[in-house]
C-alpha cells in the first residue's frame, strides 16, 4: 500500500464503536468585531472531560459573513474531525514510513520501563505497546488559520505526570477535514 492510500480506505474500518464521541463546550465569539479583526484571539475550552485550546488567527483585518458561518461550522465540527484524525493516525502508524510511529517510538525510545508504566499499562499482551500509547493521545489545540489552505492544525500528546507532554503530534487538515499531513514537533 502507497504511504497516502489510506486516505482512500474507507473511515469506518478504524472508528471504535466503542468510544464516545466528547462534547466541545459551545464558544462565545462575541468578542469578535469581523470588520476590525485582531490577528489572533484564543479560548480554553471543555472537551469531553478534559480542556483544549482554540485559537484562531488572521492575516486580514476583516472577514465576510461566508468565512464567518465556515470557521462557525467547523468548530462545531471539532468533536468529528477529532474522531476522524484518530482514523488518520492509526492508518499512518501501519504505514512503512510513519510519522506517528516515528513519535510513538520517541516514548519507547527515551522511557524506562517504570516511566511507561506510569503511561501505559505494560501488563497488556492484547495489545502492542504502540497501540497502548496511540490510545493515549490526548487532543491538546486546534489552530485554525482561515485564510490558508491547510485550513487548521489539530495537536495531539501524551500526558507525562498528569500534564501534555511538548512533544507533540500534529495533523493539517483543510476546512472539510481532509488531511493535509501529519507532523511531529516540540
Amino acid at each position: 500500500m502507497g504511504m497516502f492510500n489510506f486516505l482512500k480506505k474507507n473511515k469506518k474500518e478504524f472508528e471504535n464503536p466503542n468510544e464516545e464521541t466528547p462534547v466541545l463546550e459551545k464558544l462565545d465569539f462575541s468578542e469578535i468585531n469581523t470588520n476590525k479583526l485582531k490577528d489572533y484571539y484564543d479560548w480554553t475550552l471543555k472537551f469531553g472531560n478534559r480542556k483544549i485550546n482554540l485559537d484562531l488567527n488572521f492575516e486580514t483585518e476583516s472577514i465576510n459573513q461566508s468565512k464567518t458561518d465556515e470557521i462557525l461550522g467547523f468548530v462545531k465540527k471539532i468533536p468529528v474531525f477529532d474522531n476522524q484524525n484518530r482514523n488518520y493516525i492509526k492508518a499512518d502508524s501501519e504505514q512503512n514510513v510513519s510519522m506517528t510511529s516515528d513519535y510513538l517510538n520517541f516514548y519507547l525510545d527515551e522511557f524506562d520501563e517504570s516511566e511507561l508504566s506510569e503511561i501505559i499499562d505494560l501488563k497488556n499482551q492484547k495489545k502492542s505497546k504502540n497501540t497502548l500509547l496511540m490510545e493515549q493521545l490526548n487532543l491538546i489545540r486546534v489552530g485554525i488559520y482561515p485564510q490558508d489552505s491547510c485550513f487548521a492544525t489539530f495537536d495531539y500528546s501524551i500526558d507525562i505526570q498528569g500534564e501534555p507532554c511538548n512533544q507533540l503530534l500534529v495533523l493539517k487538515i483543510n476546512q472539510n477535514g481532509i488531511l493535509d499531513y501529519i507532523t511531529w514537533e516540540s
